[in-house]
């Protein structure tokens, strides 16, 4: 019987010729990379007992730590983590700390780090995100993280695979969140709970990495364990490109299922159909088209995020706000995820643009996502590109946050209320 992407970077890392669902395995880290949570780690290992946290790192050249996700720090509680954290980092004698870095952990690691084929962990949800590059990646707990730091290896019950067809072409209004929204309002966010998603089909195939990024990023929205693209001449491009851990490069090992690969369920998403998804306040799957909302009055409008802070998002947004200004009334934030998505939008001339509509353009980062900037007040409706919606996500408990595609935001920013990115965008 043939064998899924996961079950066979499961099977190899856990020295076995196959792996199937259901199965425990012990299985050997690739490689696990954190944020500020490495700190928690270290001192839970103190309060447990352990002198001086974790008695050592199995690996140093398969560990990073980012300090990205309060970069600047916004108060002293942060700053006094960052500084502890500065400690805990010499240490250990970390290899790979990147200390101060504005950006987003996600968009750094597939940037930098991680390789298809890899089985990586990491102390963020969104580390599903990792899939775009065909890396198995997730997100652990504080638990699961020190285990794996020490020994190099973690217990896996080799979970289900729902395969995603997708097909039909591709309407530049449209982006990964929207096939993401798509697939949480026919199945909710318990659609792929504990399974791995594997995104196939002509659709996947012509999909560019930004959006690619952007679905796998959001398959833990719909309860996805992994969320996984092949690797194809797109990917190995990108990888070519890629200056930071040449040495590393092969290590890669990427992976394809096999034909006859058993899958437990098989969804068909038709692009060419597909309108503008909107997720309402204050659920992921509370989807409906984005006629359905039209009109709704916003006051604030955000693209960014690990899902959807990308170059090509904002390229996205370019189109949709030249030669146009933002209503009078909205607050249109917009937040690359990275210093070199942000190079590549100044040289490209992306952000005289949006600052030309009347955008306000932040350093990268977590913050938009967090609600740690553009933070909204009770009333407030804002529509946002970013990760989630729940309660009191971006702000007041009393705001209504709405979810969508880039191009979704940007024409309702122009609009004053929600709009249908459609219109301007053929």
């Amino acid at each position: 019987m043939g064998m899924t992407m996961v079950e066979k970077v499961m099977a190899r890392a856990s020295g076995q010729s196959a792996v199937h669902p259901g199965q425990y395995v012990d299985c050997a880290i690739d490689r696990v990379i954190a944020h500020e949570e490495f700190f928690r780690i270290h001192t839970a290992a103190e309060e447990a007992g352990i002198p001086g946290g974790l008695p050592d790192i199995w690996d140093r050249d398969r560990f990073h730590v980012i300090l990205e996700h309060f970069q600047p720090a916004l108060n002293v509680t942060q700053s006094i983590r960052q500084q502890k954290m500065r400690e805990v980092a010499k240490r250990y004698g970390l290899r790979h700390f990147r200390d101060a870095l504005c950006g987003v952990i996600h968009r750094i690691a597939i940037e930098d780090y991680v390789l298809p084929g890899e089985l990586a962990l990491g102390s963020d949800s969104h580390s599903v995100a990792w899939g775009a590059l065909n890396c198995v990646g997730t997100g652990m707990g504080e638990h699961e993280l020190a285990y794996a730091l020490v020994y190099g290896t973690l217990w896996f019950k080799v979970p289900e695979t729902i395969r995603v067809w997708l097909e039909g072409p591709w309407h530049p209004a449209l982006s990964g969140k929207d096939v993401a929204l798509q697939l949480a309002a026919r199945f909710t966010t318990t659609f792929a709970l504990y399974k791995s998603v594997e995104f196939a089909g002509p659709g996947a195939s012509a999909m560019p990495l930004d959006a690619r990024i952007a679905l796998a990023t959001h398959a833990v929205e719909v309860g996805g364990k992994f969320g996984l693209f092949e690797h194809d001449e797109q990917v190995a491009r990108f990888l070519a490109a890629r200056t930071a851990m040449a040495h590393q490069k092969s290590w890669a090992n990427p992976v394809a299922p096999d034909p006859d690969a058993r899958y437990c369920q098989e969804v068909r998403v038709d692009l060419g159909t597909l309108e503008p998804q909107v997720a309402k306040p204050h659920s992921f799957d509370n989807v409906v088209p984005v006629g359905q909302v039209a009109g709704t009055p916003i006051q604030q409008a955000q693209v960014g995020s690990c899902a959807n802070g990308n170059v090509d998002d904002i390229a996205t947004v370019v189109r949709v706000v030249r030669g146009k200004q933002v209503r009078p009334g909205v607050r249109f934030l917009v937040q690359p995820n990275s210093w070199a998505v942000y190079r590549t939008c100044m040289e490209r001339g992306f952000i005289s643009t949006l600052l030309d509509a009347g955008a306000q353009v932040l350093s990268p980062g977590c913050h938009l996502c967090l609600g740690m900037q553009g933070t909204l007040a009770p009333g407030d409706t804002g529509i946002t590109s970013t990760t989630r919606n729940f309660r009191g996500r971006l702000g007041s408990g009393e705001a209504a946050v709405y979810l969508a595609s880039p191009a979704t935001v940007a024409a309702s920013a122009l609009a004053g209320v929600i709009a249908d990115p459609r219109e301007v965008l053929q």
